[in-house]
């Protein structure tokens, strides 16, 4: 049997729902030369009964745990199995567009020394593309770059849904870590990257991010840590790092403070960075009461709400809204017909 261009990966926990349309957006790629692995990570729901729909696709290799792992374990369990030149992966809440392979192996085998790609994505939140990723324009490294450069968005704005890999680097360079929780897929690609993978970016949006309440809350602490180890993973000098993590530690206290931990915030600053009073906005933000908080996000967020003009977004949002909706309402129990 001769070998896929792309071995893809799905991983999913308690998503039957989304899953559905995860898979059918594989299934509607006009490349077809894949192989693709949907790995349940144990789930209670009705996950088993969504493979059932698809048991008659010959290009899915279905895979059941009984126990939970989390996603970074089954990945590598499909890695040791993969045929494909190229791996390249999906999470179970996000929707791919049907070019998207098609355009990741045109560019592939256009530049045969680049081993990491990623795509930009569309954002859809609340049943509306809200935007992309990153702005096509902006200015993204190609080609051989730092290592640690992969920890953060500030210089490559990739999203682990949105990457392909070629295989080979797995065995050069290790698979995920499975001792990490949050920042599993940082570490990898920034000891990939370190060790000298080179970098390419796609800048057209090729699938749907979806931003949603059932995601994972972000652990800040653990993924503080996370990012610290991945630095380090990456190659980065002495003092570099000494900057990056003072620059993590205000990102995460920020994140605290949107979730509503200022408190747990500040003891935070303290603990890793000093006084936190010498860190301006971040800290003096920490110092608003919780119920002040919470209704000044209701009211950044019912602003949001207000000023969204679906007539003055940009004409492909509304194309590709329109692309996938029939995957949205049969999640909902809707007649796709409607």
């Amino acid at each position: 049997m001769s070998e896929p261009f792309f071995s893809v990966i799905l991983p999913t926990y308690n998503r039957a729902a989304m899953l559905r349309s995860a898979i059918q957006s594989v299934l509607a790629q006009t490349c077809r030369d894949y192989e693709c692995f949907v790995i349940d990570d144990g789930s209670t729901d009705e996950t088993p009964r969504v493979f059932g729909e698809f048991a008659a696709e010959t290009s899915l290799r279905f895979v059941r745990f009984e126990d939970n792992r989390r996603q970074h374990a089954r990945r590598n369990h499909a890695i040791r199995q993969a045929r494909g030149r190229f791996v390249a992966f999906i999470d179970s809440d996000d929707i791919w567009l049907p070019e998207r392979l098609e355009t990741f192996r045109k560019n592939a085998e256009s530049r045969p020394e680049i081993g990491f790609w990623f795509s930009n994505a569309y954002l859809l939140r609340e049943g509306r593309i809200i935007g992309t990723v990153f702005e096509p324009g902006r200015s993204i490294p190609e080609g051989r770059v730092p290592g640690w450069w992969a920890v953060g968005e500030s210089r490559l704005p990739y999203l682990t849904t949105n990457v392909a890999v070629r295989r080979d680097a797995f065995a050069e360079h290790g698979y995920f870590r499975e001792d990490l929780r949050v920042l599993e897929d940082t570490e990898l690609y920034a000891r990939m990257l370190g060790a000298g993978l080179q970098v390419g970016v796609i800048r057209e949006p090729l699938a749907v991010r979806r931003l949603h309440p059932e995601q994972i809350t972000m652990e800040h602490r653990t993924a503080y840590r996370e990012s610290l180890q991945a630095l380090s993973a990456g190659g980065i000098a002495a003092a570099e790092f000494a900057a990056q993590r003072r620059l993590l530690a205000l990102a995460s206290a920020g994140f605290m403070i949107k979730s509503l931990k200022p408190s747990q915030a500040r003891r935070f600053l303290r603990e890793e960075l000093g006084d936190g009073r010498f860190f301006a906005a971040v800290y003096w933000m920490s110092l608003v009461p919780p119920p002040l908080l919470r209704a000044a996000k209701a009211l950044r967020s019912a602003a949001l709400r207000a000023r969204y003009r679906p007539a003055a977004a940009p004409p492909e949002y509304g194309a590709v809204l329109k692309m996938i909706s029939p995957m949205l309402l049969r999640e909902s129990g809707q007649n796709a017909e409607r």
